[in-house]
């Protein structure tokens, strides 16, 4: 599992227009995994070590950068705390043995923690697909004397490959046009195309293929760079990178 293919449960929750909780149980009700992953070393106390309860609980080092899934109590305990709004909680996660010293051995540690709820709950991409689409968001943006629903793309694969390319490439249309394709997760393609319009006038479209899809979902260019305004509302706190446009 990449990087990329893991998000911010608290991102993936407003992008949906769901409480992040909610967005837990809808994981969990479809079997799905719940993961932490931490931006610095913090250190844990393994409890569980195979099917053995450790008698003298010691410590363990999480280095920055790995992922490991929540064990399904803990998994209760997250939704507890955060209909509870809690910054933190103590939760245990499961580490094999193969992840860590122990190259040769096979088994897992079960390892307790503290963990910032907002900054190191992960879900995994392929999994958003369970959660409520894409196009029942409620962000509003205003226009001229009247609000109307944030112009977010309907297919959510293609959704959060424009979010990715723009927090790495920056806001502007044109840009994010020509560096989606660099922005692809496994089973993903990008391709542009010539198609007649409604006058016969020939314009480009995107045509974005998600292996096992029947068919590409298209969008054409100029409704990219028109819905691509509702984007820029909806990350213009969150630092991205490149230029401000």
């Amino acid at each position: 599992m990449i990087d990329t293919e893991l998000h911010n449960l608290f991102e993936v929750a407003k992008s949906r227009g769901i409480k992040p909780e909610e967005a837990v149980e809808f994981l969990i009700s479809n079997g799905c995994q719940i993961y932490t992953s931490f931006k610095k070393n913090i250190s844990g106390e393994i409890v569980f070590e195979g099917f053995k309860k450790i008698d003298e609980p010691s410590s363990y080092r999480i280095q920055p950068g790995k992922k490991y899934p929540l064990t399904p109590d803990s998994r209760i305990d997250l939704i507890s705390a955060l209909n509870k709004k809690k910054d933190n909680e103590e939760l245990k996660v499961r580490i094999n043995w193969e992840e860590s010293k122990n190259k040769n051995s096979h088994g897992y540690y079960i390892v307790k923690l503290r963990v910032n709820l907002m900054s190191s709950i992960v879900v995994f991409y392929e999994d958003t697909r369970f959660l409520p689409p894409l196009s029942s968001i409620g962000i509003k943006i205003s226009s001229s004397d009247k609000t109307s629903p944030a112009k977010f793309f309907s297919d959510e694969f293609f959704h959060q490959l424009v979010l990715r390319t723009m927090r790495k490439d920056g806001k502007d249309w044109n840009t994010v046009k020509r560096n989606l394709r660099n922005n692809t997760l496994d089973g993903e393609q990008i391709s542009i195309a010539e198609v007649s319009n409604f006058e016969g006038e020939m314009r480009n479209q995107i045509q974005f293929k998600k292996e096992g899809a029947i068919e590409p979902y298209k969008v054409m260019e100029s409704t990219f760079k028109k819905n691509l305004t509702a984007y820029r509302k909806h990350l213009r706190e969150l630092p991205l990178p490149g230029n401000n446009r």
